[in-house]
């Protein structure tokens, strides 16, 4: 090669050349490797620390953050705020979702995420209770009788986000929810302060979630001591049907409402997209990633888990990461696909179903309550989908923060002393609070709800009774809840 550029350049520049020519060879042999090497995969979606990662609290994001219900931010609602001579508090029931949990199904970089929660004395006054009634920290589980012994009574790990599993965050949050209500309660409600464990029923279903979810809003509303004599009662469904469980026809529902929500999703294909597009840099390889990434509603649910914990957002790319306006655009889309499913006459129906032994539950404990029997506080441990059906088949309106984290209907069971107090008489009347707000006028039969003073309302107990036992079934033209189940058609 010297030779050749001696000929070309002359002696003096042979050097200069033997360099130029020895560099375009290199070039060649990179050329060469380029199209040899293998195809990588693409690169796991990582956390990039640019502060636009986190969504921002702001007029058109304050929604979403209400679904996390950040137990700092949690303020009382109006329950107990009757306070008149004539009117005694008897009772009250509470039906609640779970507190904030780990998600469903398996996310990128979860063990990232930070599920754990500022230490407050509430919270360091619960951890010294359960140490100290579990034989002094030798065990971690319920050993208490029936369903739930064995039960772990706190998240394993402080700070990490099990699949499915409550939160520290949850159990702040249950915690601050029920020691808000003994607040409230204090004044208008003197049985509240020595509740003894016979004044007490707990229904739960088998999740560690509501039980643990139970056990912390339990420990905030009542006495220590009465919560260690408790018995938490297993419910053997979801929208605690109790003896009113088998209903063939409810499938048939299910497939009618399913059908509808992808109908809506078919006529909206820049949402499908954008959930999938979302949804793929979200799930991680262990989930059903082509299934759950192309459903809005499980895509918004893992899009809480980095949200509600103020977590980074994943990227797969440095420019390809999931932005503000993708989360916007997923629970917009929820929010008026429930709006629109609350107005469906399948889905109406089909709450009327579910929450039919729930709805005969609660009447049977208000008169129970009326009549001075125990039990006084009745707490149902639940699901969102036990909150959306029940406020479905009452007949109130669509809220989408109904079913936050640690989220409530409360019933309060209130005697007129100047009517008469007895269940008869005309003295009986409720009242319904939705994460504590009067939401009693908004009752299908309450229209004519008492009006007592601004935000207080109440409904006469004779009129849920009859709603129960002559009109439950009149949209399905039948009068009872085996009819309604065995019809042939929808």
């Amino acid at each position: 090669m010297v030779s050749v550029c001696r000929l070309l350049w002359g002696p003096q520049r042979a050097i200069n050349c033997y360099i130029i020519l020895s560099i375009w060879i290199l070039i060649i042999i990179a050329g060469i490797y380029k199209f040899l090497e293998p195809i990588q995969p693409p690169p796991e979606a990582t956390i990039i620390s640019d502060p636009f990662q986190h969504l921002e609290t702001d007029v058109k994001t304050r929604k979403i953050f209400q679904i996390c219900n950040e137990p700092q931010s949690m303020i009382p609602g109006d329950e107990g705020i009757l306070n008149v001579k004539s009117w005694s508090l008897k009772g009250v029931l509470i039906v609640f979702r779970h507190g904030d949990r780990g998600p469903l199904q398996h996310i990128r970089n979860v063990s990232t995420v930070d599920c754990g929660t500022p230490e407050t004395d509430l919270l360091a006054a619960y951890r010294a209770y359960l140490h100290n009634a579990t034989l002094l920290g030798k065990s971690s589980a319920w050993t208490g009788p029936g369903s739930f012994h064995g039960f772990p009574l706190i998240p394993t790990n402080a700070r990490r986000c099990h699949l499915g599993q409550l939160t520290m965050r949850g159990v702040a949050q249950l915690l601050t929810l029920g020691d808000q209500l003994k607040h409230s309660y204090t004044e208008t409600w003197p049985r509240a302060k020595n509740l003894t464990a016979g004044d007490v029923a707990v229904y739960s279903t088998r999740y560690h979630r509501t039980f643990q979810s139970a056990l912390a809003l339990l420990y905030g509303l009542i006495p220590a001591e009465t919560l260690s004599k408790l018995s938490f009662i297993e419910s053997q469904s979801m929208t605690f049907c109790f003896k009113d469980c088998g209903c063939p026809i409810t499938e048939k529902y299910f497939k009618a409402v399913s059908k509808s929500m992808a109908e809506n999703l078919r006529t909206h294909p820049a949402i499908k997209t954008l959930a999938q597009t979302t949804g793929n840099l979200i799930f991680s390889t262990d989930a059903e990633h082509g299934h759950f990434a192309q459903d809005p509603q499980s895509v918004r649910d893992a899009l809480l888990t980095y949200i509600c914990h103020d977590s980074n957002l994943p990227c797969d790319t440095p420019t390809n990461c999931i932005r503000r306006q993708n989360i916007l655009g997923i629970f917009m889309y929820h929010d008026w696909m429930t709006s629109v499913q609350w107005k469906n006459r399948e889905q109406r129906r089909l709450s009327l179903l579910l929450s039919y032994g729930l709805v005969k539950h609660i009447v049977a404990q208000m008169l129970r309550i009326l009549s001075d029997g125990a039990p006084h506080l009745v707490a149902y441990s639940g699901h969102d989908h036990t909150l959306l059906q029940l406020a479905a088949a009452l007949g109130l309106h669509h809220d989408a923060s109904l079913c936050r984290y640690a989220g409530r209907l409360v019933f309060e069971v209130y005697a007129n002393t100047a009517e008469g107090a007895g269940q008869s008489a005309g003295g009986a009347y409720f009242r319904l609070l939705a994460n504590g707000r009067d939401v009693t006028r908004q009752i299908a039969f309450c229209k004519s709800a008492r009006a007592l003073r601004e935000h207080v309302h109440v409904c006469r107990i004779e009129d849920i009774v009859r709603f129960l036992h002559d009109d439950y079934f009149t949209a399905f033209n039948v009068t009872n809840f085996k009819d309604a189940c065995f019809a042939k058609s929808l």
